[in-house]
Parts: structure tokens; sequence; C-alpha cells
């Protein structure tokens, strides 16, 4: 027999070397977490769509500021401009949950006024009058 000849059985190409059986169980137990991981994920997404309420909690410190500089597809800052008196100030703006901003004014007299401001369309919706009898 010569020296350079393989003995069949021990390293042909017709016999290739076997995979661990431990890394075979590994791949298919990956591959089921895998698709264990996707329904999971999927089934929440769904869920999240189906319960989706319409009542969206209270906006963030973040979300009102944006509020109050105006959406992005105005040409520029939505400006508030009002006929104010000559000591009036303004003492809160408040968000409600209709998009809209509440702007309390008050005078140095006490007397005050609510204003509801529609920042999307920079314009006033409704203004409260509160002066006292004595004033008119």
């Amino acid at each position: 027999m010569a020296p350079n000849l393989v003995e069949p059985g021990q390293n042909s190409e017709s016999n290739p070397p076997r995979t661990p059986r431990a890394l075979v169980a590994a791949v298919i137990i990956m591959g089921v977490m895998i698709i264990l991981g996707t329904v999971l994920l999927v089934g929440i997404i769904i869920h999240r769509m189906m319960n989706h309420s319409s009542a969206s909690p209270a906006p963030a410190a973040s979300e009102l500021s944006r509020a109050a500089a105006g959406p992005a597809s105005l040409a520029g800052p939505a400006l508030l401009k009002l006929p104010r008196q000559a000591d009036e100030q303004v003492m809160a703006v408040t968000a409600r949950p209709d998009g809209l901003l509440a702007v309390t004014l008050k005078t140095g007299q006490g007397d005050a006024r609510i204003l509801l401001w529609q920042p999307e369309q920079a314009r006033l919706v409704a203004e409260l009058d509160l002066t006292g009898p004595a004033a008119h």
C-alpha cells in the first residue's frame, strides 16, 4: 500500500466530521427564543394600539413649553397679541386638556382677566373679565 493514500472511513469527504450535540441544541434553543421574542413584541404592539385611550395623561413640562411656543408648521412663533391695561401683568399660564392655554392677567388694583388662547392658530378663543362692579 502506498504511504500517501488515506484509508477509507478516517477523514474522507464522504464522511464529514459530526457537529457536537450541544451546539445543535444551543442553535435550536436560540431560534425558539428569537421566535418567542418576536411574537411577544408584536403582541405588545398590538395590545398598546388596541388599548390606546383618547384621553391623554397630563402633559409634561417639555410638552407645555412646546405648546406655548406654537407648532412647527407656523412661519414664526405663535404670538399672543392682546390689549393690556397699563399695570396689567401675566400671573399664570395653564395648559388645558383641549390644547388651549388659559392666560391669567391681573392689575395692581386686583382686577383680573382670564384669556383662552389657541396656540395652533395664534388666536384668542374667549375672555373672562373678573373686574369688580365698582370699576364700571
